[in-house]
């Protein structure tokens, strides 16, 4: 009987033991888009109505932005620039998230861009209208955006503005 009664007490504890290790070691993780996505959109609805008063409160003042084939922009007030720019020369510009992703410190996100370039911009308003995908990486620290990283196709966004790629003379 005695051994009995030790052989349970000894499965006892290893099921105590394992009940705490559950308890413990297997909670989830706060889910990261409750406090990341209300900043990603924000970032979009500026995209989509101007308004950028609120980028200051989302963004870090250190600030980069990566853009395929374009130099980066550094600092909130640069950003200011480049969606402006867009605006003027989209002015009907809208900006969709497709699909999300949220880990601790990064989000990821697949977008479309529609818009018709009425405008002024890099180039004099084509009048015609594009619709694009691209891709972007935003990262965080101490509740601010700190760096975005953007592809698109770009050589598919200039066409829909009658551009034509020509290969250097000389070339076969």
């Amino acid at each position: 009987m005695k051994q009995l009664i030790h052989t349970i007490l000894k499965a006892g504890s290893v099921l105590v033991v394992i009940a705490v290790v559950m308890a413990t070691g297997c909670q989830q993780k706060p889910d990261a888009s409750q406090h990341l996505k209300p900043l990603v959109d924000k970032y979009v609805g500026v995209w989509n109505n101007g308004n950028l008063e609120g980028l200051d409160a989302i963004f870090d003042p250190h600030f980069v932005r990566h853009v395929n084939l374009s130099p980066d922009v550094e600092g909130v007030d640069g950003l200011k620039k480049v969606i402006s720019g867009f605006r003027t020369a989209y002015p009907d510009l809208k900006l969709v998230l497709e699909d999300e992703i949220y880990s601790e410190s990064k989000s990821a996100g697949r977008w479309s861009f529609t818009g018709t370039n009425t405008g002024p911009g890099e180039m004099p308003p084509t009048g015609k209208s594009v619709k694009i995908w691209g891709l972007g990486t935003l990262h965080y620290a101490n509740g601010k955006i700190t760096e975005e990283w953007v592809g698109y196709d770009r050589q598919a966004f200039m066409e829909q503005l009658g551009g034509t790629m020509t290969l250097p003379s000389g070339s076969k």
